[in-house]
């Protein structure tokens, strides 16, 4: 081989490496870039999370009885009864637990009173009112005519299964509500 073409051999090789220095610095670079480009579109998202929870509907719930400090509070559309009770401080010592549904989802507008244990259900006579069965506890269901511990979990069950009961006479399909206990109870529930 002539010293010509060993020359151009090297000037080749010195080429190729710096040829390779750069892309390789390129690639570095552009790779830093899209990670910076990564995080920020991911602030971004996170903004946007923000800003969606800020604008998500809310609903307003009062709750009474044995609870820390009894009031109204601000929920998100789909919050749970354990939600809106730690919002107010939690339960009292009295309370009675075993006649809650913590896991149940609440509605705009929804009064709920946490019973003191061994606390009497107030019934639909006393309070010329009717029943809402969509959100009414396990005592409440008990107190209407013909309802007892089975049947008032039935309904639950029922409406957590199925959703909101969309017409009275849904109640039907409860296992053990025929005609005769839906003609009992159905001047004293609505929906």
């Amino acid at each position: 081989m002539d010293k010509l073409d060993r020359n151009k051999i090297l000037y080749i090789l010195i080429v190729l490496v710096f040829l390779g220095v750069f892309w390789g610095w390129y690639h570095f670079k552009a790779s830093s870039n899209a990670t910076i480009r990564v995080s920020d579109s991911a602030s971004i998202n996170q903004e946007g999370d923000e800003e969606s929870q800020a604008g998500q509907i809310k609903m307003m719930v009062h709750i009474t009885g044995a609870v820390n400090n009894p009031g109204v509070v601000s929920l998100n559309q789909d919050a749970r009864l354990i939600e809106a009770i730690e919002m107010v401080g939690g339960l009292t010592e009295a309370a009675d637990v075993e006649s809650l549904n913590l896991a149940r989802k609440l509605h705009d507008e929804e009064r709920i009173h946490v019973p003191v244990t061994g606390e009497v259900p107030k019934t639909a006579d006393s309070e010329n009112s009717k029943i809402n069965i969509n959100t009414a506890s396990l005592e409440e269901l008990k107190s209407l005519p013909g309802i007892g511990d089975v049947i008032a979990q039935g309904i639950i069950d029922y409406r957590e299964k199925n959703g909101e009961f969309k017409e009275l006479e849904e109640l039907k399909n409860v296992t053990r509500i025929g005609d005769k206990i839906y003609e009992g109870i159905s001047g004293s529930i609505s929906i």
